[in-house]
C-alpha cells in the first residue's frame, strides 16, 4: 500500500488533533478513545514513513 506524502501529512495532523482533543477530555470515555485513535494514527504514519524510507 503506497500512500503519498500529502495523505500521510493529513493523517498525522488529524492524529495530533484527535490526541489533543482526547487529552482535554481524558476523564471521560470518549476522550480516552480519541487519544487512542490519535496515538495509533500518528504511530501508523511514523511506521509507514520509516518503511518507505528505509525499506
Amino acid at each position: 500500500m503506497f500512500l503519498h506524502n500529502t495523505t500521510l501529512l493529513v493523517v498525522f495532523v488529524l492524529g495530533v488533533i484527535f490526541t489533543l482533543i482526547g487529552f482535554g477530555f481524558r476523564d471521560r470515555n470518549p476522550g480516552v478513545i480519541l487519544m487512542g485513535i490519535g496515538f495509533l494514527a500518528t504511530l501508523f504514519v511514523v511506521i509507514q514513513k520509516a518503511i518507505v524510507t528505509f525499506g
